[in-house]
C-alpha cells in the first residue's frame, strides 16, 4: 500500500480549476520529485493534499485514510506536513520561537527536546542563531528554519516547496543534501516540489512532470533526465 495516494484529484480556487485529474503514489521511504514550470500546479498540489484546499473531486488519502476532507492541522498530527514556498517564517519571533512552533501537535510536543536536539544537529547553524529574529537572518537560514520546523512536526511524509528558491548556487547545494539527510537519517518520506530539475532529480527515487495542472510524464529520476520531451522543455537541450 501506497503511503500516499492521489487519485483523479481536480483543484482549484473558486471557480477556477488549477488541478486536473491529477494522479500519483508516493511509496514509504521514497524521495519523490514533482518538477515544472511556473504555473504548472505544483504548489496547489500541495496545498490540496495538505488540505488548504479542498479538491473539486477525487480523492487524497494518507496511510490508508482518505483525508481529503479533514481539516489541516489535523492532517499535520497524523504525520503529513507541508513546508510551504517562500518559508512563511513568524518575522518577529526568534529562530527557537519559530522551531517551536512547529511543535504544537500533541504527537510532536511529546517529543520537543529529542526533535529539537535533531533538528539542531541537522543545521548547526540554527542552534547558534536559536536566539535571533527571524527577519534578521539571510535567506538560507530562513529556509533551515522553515524545514527545521517542518522536522519539529514529527513527520510522516514532509513535502518541501521549491526549497532552494532564490538561494545562491553553494546554499541551493546544502539544502538539496540536508533533504536527503531528512530522508535517510530520519526515515522522511520526502515529496519535493522544484523549479531546479536537475539538483532534485539527482537525488529522487522517482519524480513527476507536471505542466498545465496535469501529469505528463512519471518514472525513475535518472530515466527523465534522459528523457527528450524533459531535455528540450526544462534542460533546453
Amino acid at each position: 500500500m501506497s503511503l500516499l495516494s492521489i487519485d483523479k484529484l481536480n483543484a482549484g480556487y473558486g471557480e477556477i480549476q488549477v488541478l486536473f485529474d491529477v494522479s500519483l503514489h508516493i511509496n514509504e521511504g521514497e524521495i519523490v520529485s514533482i518538477v515544472g514550470g511556473n504555473g504548472a500546479g505544483k504548489s496547489s498540489l500541495l496545498k490540496a493534499i495538505s488540505g488548504l484546499i479542498k479538491p473539486m473531486s477525487g480523492s487524497v488519502s494518507f496511510r490508508g485514510e482518505n483525508v481529503s476532507r479533514v481539516p489541516a492541522d489535523e492532517i499535520v498530527t497524523r504525520g503529513l506536513v507541508h513546508v510551504p514556498e517562500g518559508r512563511r517564517l513568524f518575522s518577529l519571533m526568534t529562530v527557537y520561537e519559530n522551531l517551536e512552533m512547529g511543535a504544537y501537535n500533541r504527537n510532536a510536543k511529546a517529543n520537543f527536546k529529542r526533535n529539537l536536539e535533531e533538528v539542531y544537529a541537522l543545521f548547526p547553524r540554527l542552534a547558534e542563531r536559536q536566539k535571533q529574529l527571524a527577519c534578521t537572518l539571510s535567506g538560507g537560514e530562513q529556509q533551515m528554519v522553515a524545514i527545521g520546523r517542518g522536522i519539529m512536526a514529527q513527520p510522516k511524509l514532509m513535502m518541501l516547496d521549491e526549497p532552494s528558491l532564490g538561494l545562491a548556487p553553494v546554499l541551493k547545494k546544502d539544502i538539496f543534501a540536508a533533504v536527503k539527510r531528512i530522508a535517510i537519517d530520519y526515515e522522511t518520506t520526502i515529496v519535493l516540489v522544484e523549479q531546479d530539475l536537475v539538483n532534485s532529480l539527482a537525488i529522487s527515487d522517482r519524480a513527476y512532470v507536471m505542466e498545465q495542472g496535469q501529469v505528463v510524464l512519471e518514472g525513475e529520476s535518472q530515466m527523465l533526465l534522459t528523457d527528450p520531451h524533459v531535455k528540450a522543455a526544462y534542460l533546453g537541450v
